[in-house]
């Protein structure tokens, strides 16, 4: 029992939480009472946390009449694949916060290039591109560059573009055809990214404003 109350735990569940569910689970219908009894706290203590377990729908009311006394009310945990629903709450609110925590890098990092500082990284393997696909999406720039010799290559780029531009507002699109031979695919927006033509997948990140202007410069 130790150990699936440390699993609730990991669910977001606090100690008194994962006590009165779990003696409400074994009791069945029950008043406060009992079910405080059983979990080993006082009566108002456990009203409070079947509230907040009713709010989280892992626990129900019922009020029925009693043939001596008038209305009670009795309580039961909900079916335990009602956990489920909180894993996939807690996934949803850590997907957002990456999501967030991105969105204040990339504003960090703007900041960091008006510093005149620069730097270069390159991403192999599809966990890495990922990463770099990811950061693309919260560009500040409201245009685009694409120059390649190797469209397919940009569908993944494309992909993020409605990200882009929804949370702008706009977003220029300039797609250019290399006039010369050219290989690979090169992407400027406040950065500049290099996809080299080859089997394995690589890019090259240059994170310098004075490089992705002239850059820009020379080819449109």
């Amino acid at each position: 029992m130790e150990v699936i109350a440390l699993e609730l735990r990991k669910l977001g569940l606090k100690a008194k939480e994962v006590s009165v569910y779990l003696a409400a689970l074994e009791l069945g219908w029950s008043p406060v009472q009992k079910i405080a009894q059983k979990a080993g706290v006082s009566r108002p203590t456990a009203y409070e946390v079947i509230r907040g377990l009713i709010k989280k729908r892992l626990m129900r009311q019922v009020k029925r009449k009693g043939v001596i006394r008038g209305e009670k009310t009795f309580f039961a945990a909900e079916s335990p694949d009602k956990l489920l629903r909180l894993l996939r709450i807690q996934k949803r609110e850590v997907e957002e916060k990456e999501r967030e925590f991105i969105r204040i890098i990339s504003a960090l990092q703007s900041k960091h290039y008006l510093a005149g500082q620069s730097e270069i990284r390159t991403y192999e393997g599809k966990e890495q591109l990922k990463v770099l696909l990811d950061d693309f999406s919260q560009s500040q720039t409201e245009e685009i560059i694409f120059l390649s010799d190797a469209p397919e290559t940009l569908k993944p780029w494309r992909e993020k573009l409605p990200d882009i531009k929804k949370r702008l507002g706009g977003l220029k699109l300039n797609e250019i055809k290399p006039k010369k031979s050219f290989k690979g695919t090169l992407i400027i927006y406040d950065k500049l990214v290099y996809l080299p033509s080859s089997a394995k997948l690589s890019a090259l990140l240059i994170i310098n404003k004075e490089i992705v202007e002239l850059i820009k410069a020379l080819i449109t």
